[in-house]
């Protein structure tokens, strides 16, 4: 594979002085470290390089109006904002390199791509290149996290201030707690904030507040050396109590230019593709030429995916494709505080976290859709579609997010009463039997659930998926058909009916206490700038206007069915009920709630006998299979047809297969 043509210094020049001063672009790469990566197993190598990638954005290119606050981001004699961010790259020795690259969205700056996980790991083979590079300010630092260093808005004479609002919880009775969580950074009070901030207290996130009285708690600020927003810690006297949800509110100062990463993933990636201004500081990471790029990101990285092209960040300066598939993971409906005054991106909004906070907002579907409650109509891709850089796009969710994050509104109206045409670029897959986090496919014991955690292990499936949207991009090889749970054929139903737990959603069991509800985002007013500015001038504290989540259907054994879902082999042949959701266990307090991105595990009696003992209506592990032989068949062809389907690689089938082999216990 031939290594990038760089641009000869003189025109290197030429396009600088006609460029960078017009647009901003990458200026500087720092090297901090490389390192070789190799295994006597396999013939190629890859080299990790990690580093500090420096920007400038033109805050009047019309490109970097999205960037929220630009306009008051200071600059520099040119009239260009300059920022910063860490960078990671796997660089492919140049017999396996296949000229496509695959930018890894971390999350709260820490991923790892293939190689890293191991060289022998089925897509390591395969020659992607990898990058990641960070994208969030408020992380604190730490060895190995990747950050963003974004300067702050406004000016020491003309400070920019608002009201923010943290929800704090612990799990554990505590004197102290970070206001942004462990290793976080939040926005420094001003002095009307010290002294006017207030905190309440409630159970569950519909419970009336309790106002506390001011005199019974404090706010410590301490400076990070190495970061521009410092660190909060609330202290209440008499401890905060677990399962407690503590809503503090303050005026803050320097806000940060948070969409600053976005921009910073478009304009490095953009380089890479297609070179220009900046250029001559790639060659000192001797890539290969990148004909392709595939971006993928799980969970807070998935939803940032949505929002940077709901914000229309995949056209770069030039009007051209950055990505050429985006594969958002686990992102359920929503997006994130990514692009706000403000900001506050590691923030997930759920059942018991994080309660009316904007990221889980309309539209929700990639294809237009209208919000019944404006009558606005909207999609993710229609900025995209605007400047002909709509992606191909692989939306890949576990059963969990229809529980815990309204999963079912990326591919149904709003309403949730009817299913949303995917646009042709699109592709939604939904895992089965799965909880939002991957497991290793070893059932342990309960621990912040009243379940055992769910413990199916969904990323091989996942991580095949990507595989195969890199085929698409680059050989126009058609994925696999979509796969998802659908209101027209009753394989997405409601969860409850008229307050009691839908039987097409889960078939009571007298042992097992079930959820008394599901969370759903809902339309909330933040105030006359948040349309346009994406500014809060106000923080709701209720709603009664929600949008219409489903959940998938399930079988008599209470799991999800193969018909609507991608099941993993040990959900298609299964020893037990892998839920979907679980809830918190009492001694984290609010146990009514659903536990955080949590599934459960619930084994299937040993035999009918005790199936009825138990009260159990739910098939026996005898009554399925006669003999663990018969067991490891079953699975083993179960797994045989994910791989012919399209939906795993093959090098994948072992480390099922492993799962399978460790399960003769059950039969003995």
């Amino acid at each position: 594979m031939s290594r990038i043509k760089l641009l000869t210094a003189v025109s290197t020049a030429i396009v600088f002085l006609t460029s960078s001063f017009l647009y901003g672009e990458v200026t500087r790469i720092e090297i901090t470290d490389r390192e070789a990566l190799a295994d006597s197993a396999v013939s190629f190598t890859y080299e990790a390089i990690h580093g500090v990638v420096y920007f400038t954005l033109d805050p009047s290119d019309p490109a970097n109006a999205a960037v929220t606050d630009i306009q008051y981001a200071p600059t520099n004699r040119s009239g260009l904002v300059e920022y910063s961010a860490d960078f990671k790259m796997l660089v492919p020795s140049e017999d396996v390199a296949n000229g496509g690259l695959l930018y890894t969205v971390n999350n709260r700056g820490g991923g790892a791509g293939a190689p890293e996980i191991s060289l022998q790991y089925p897509l390591s083979g395969m020659g992607f290149t990898y990058l990641l590079t960070g994208w969030i300010n408020e992380i604190a630092p730490r060895d190995g996290r990747l950050r963003l260093h974004a300067p702050i808005v406004g000016s020491a004479q003309q400070p920019i201030t608002g009201d923010v609002r943290y929800e704090v919880g612990v799990g554990r009775e505590s004197n102290d707690v970070n206001i942004a969580g462990g290793g976080h950074l939040a926005y420094e009070p001003t002095a009307a904030g010290l002294r006017e901030a207030t905190l309440s207290q409630r159970v569950y996130l519909t419970d009336p507040r309790v106002p506390i009285e001011s005199s019974q708690f404090t706010l410590d600020v301490q400076p990070e050396p190495d970061g521009n927003q410092p660190v909060v810690t609330l202290n209440l006297q008499g401890g905060l109590q677990p399962g407690y949800t503590y809503e503090l509110i303050y005026e803050a100062k320097n806000p940060v230019l948070a969409g600053a990463g976005m921009a910073g993933i478009r304009d490095l990636v953009s380089l890479i593709r297609y070179g220009g201004a900046g250029s001559s500081e790639l060659q000192q990471l001797e890539l290969p030429q990148i004909e392709h790029t595939v971006a993928y990101g799980f969970s807070q990285s998935g939803r940032l995916l949505r929002q940077y092209l709901y914000d229309g960040f995949n056209a770069d300066l030039d009007e051209r494709i950055v990505f050429d598939g985006v594969v958002p993971f686990i992102a359920g409906s929503g997006y994130g505080m990514f692009n706000n005054r403000f900001a506050m991106p590691t923030r997930t909004n759920g059942q018991h976290s994080n309660y009316l906070f904007p990221n889980d907002l309309f539209p929700f579907t990639y294809g237009e859709s209208t919000d019944p409650f404006t009558g606005k109509t909207d999609g993710i891709l229609n900025k995209a579609r605007a400047s002909n850089t709509v992606p191909k796009l692989m939306h890949i969710q576990t059963s969990n997010e229809y529980w815990v994050r309204a999963g079912s509104l990326p591919h149904t109206n709003p309403q949730g009463t009817a299913d949303a045409v995917l646009p042709e670029e699109v592709r939604f897959y939904t895992i089965g039997g799965s909880q939002h986090g991957s497991g290793n496919g070893i059932p342990r014991p309960a621990s912040s659930g009243q379940l055992p955690p769910n413990p199916s292990m969904w990323n091989p499936i996942g991580m095949s998926l990507v595989a195969s949207m890199y085929d698409w991009v680059s050989e126009d090889k058609t994925p696999p058909a979509s796969r998802y749970p659908r209101i027209v054929d009753g394989s997405l139903v409601a969860s409850h009916i008229d307050g009691r737990i839908n039987r097409k959603a889960w078939n009571s069991l007298s042992f097992v206490t079930h959820p008394t509800a599901i969370y759903k985002p809902s339309h909330v007013n933040y105030g006359d700038r948040w349309d346009d500015q994406r500014i809060v001038d106000q923080h709701p504290d209720y709603s009664d206007q929600f949008y219409g989540a489903l959940v998938p259907a399930v079988n008599a054994d209470n799991n999800d069915l193969a018909e609507s879902t991608i099941l993993p082999p040990a959900t298609m042949v299964p020893l037990a009920t892998f839920t979907p959701w679980n809830l918190r266990a009492p001694a984290t307090g609010a146990e009514k709630s659903l536990a955080r991105l949590s599934g459960g595990y619930i084994p299937f009696a040993s035999d009918t006998v005790t199936a009825l003992q138990a009260r159990d209506p739910r098939n026996s592990i005898d009554g399925l299979y006669p003999s663990f032989d018969s067991y490891l068949d079953k699975y083993e062809a179960a797994t045989d047809r994910l791989i012919e389907e399209g939906y795993l690689l093959p090098g994948f089938k072992e480390a099922y297969m492993n799962i399978a082999r460790g399960s003769e216990a059950v039969f003995e």
